[in-house]
């Protein structure tokens, strides 16, 4: 896992991209570890990762209680408005896939008046069928685009990028959850502080609680995974 910050992990991206890597990005939270312990499919899914990034204070906190080490949390919005950036100042091609119609055109309208110089070269709304998916891969690659950022949510986005991944061309692939709604300015941002502390979850559930209020189980079921495999440990198992 990264140790960088987010612009550290942004432009290590970038380098490696132009000298002909390619990357698919995980940006680990709760909700992912939760994902995984409980989906096997889920859990193939992510070993096709090769590059993750601590997205949630809760792994933050994981890591330090059983690795010692200190990591910084990269948000997934922001390594994805920040690779936007860098893109936009070696020339590489964007693709947004994910979320509704309205949302996805409109992400690209406020990325394009932030970077006017950044190559959106093609959106497409993440409610498809499995029919229509080979011909959005086509389009995709199409486009010739370099990155594609993919707003599906946890866990549909990262089992499609793992699912196509071979078949697409684009350099770099990452599954940004909710961040279009946010760039589209349909959702606010938890405060800074909040950021901060680690408390953008009880952001999200104060301001949308029925759509959010089901994730506390999940959060919840992530605390006893680690207290469970910290009292294992203690014990020697």
């Amino acid at each position: 896992m990264s140790e960088l910050d987010i612009e550290g992990n942004a432009r290590k991206l970038i380098e490696g991209i132009k000298r002909g890597k390619r990357y698919f990005v995980l940006t680990i939270n709760s909700l992912i570890v939760y994902e995984i312990f409980q989906k096997p499919e889920y859990a193939k899914a992510v070993k096709n990762v090769n590059y993750v990034v601590p997205d949630g204070i809760g792994v933050i906190k994981m890591i330090k209680l059983f690795k010692k080490k200190k990591l910084q949390r990269v948000p997934g919005i922001e390594l994805m408005i920040k690779l936007c950036e860098l893109a936009e100042s070696e020339g590489l091609e964007v693709f947004l896939l994910g979320s509704k119609e309205e949302v996805v055109k409109k992400t690209a309208i406020n990325l394009s008046e932030k970077f006017p110089l950044l190559k959106i070269v093609g959106t497409h709304h993440g409610f498809f069928t499995e029919d229509e998916n080979d011909r959005i891969v086509m389009e995709i690659n199409q486009t010739n685009a370099k990155l594609l950022f993919v707003a599906m949510g946890v866990p549909k986005q990262e089992m499609w990028i793992s699912k196509n991944f071979e078949s697409l061309d684009v350099s770099l692939a990452m599954g940004v959850g909710g961040s279009f709604d946010v760039i589209a300015e349909k959702i606010k941002r938890a405060p800074n502080w909040m950021q901060k502390a680690g408390l953008e979850w009880l952001y999200r559930i104060v301001r949308e609680p029925r759509k959010r209020m089901k994730i506390l189980p999940r959060l919840f079921k992530f605390i006893f995974y680690v207290f469970k495999y910290a009292f294992s440990h203690e014990r020697g198992d």
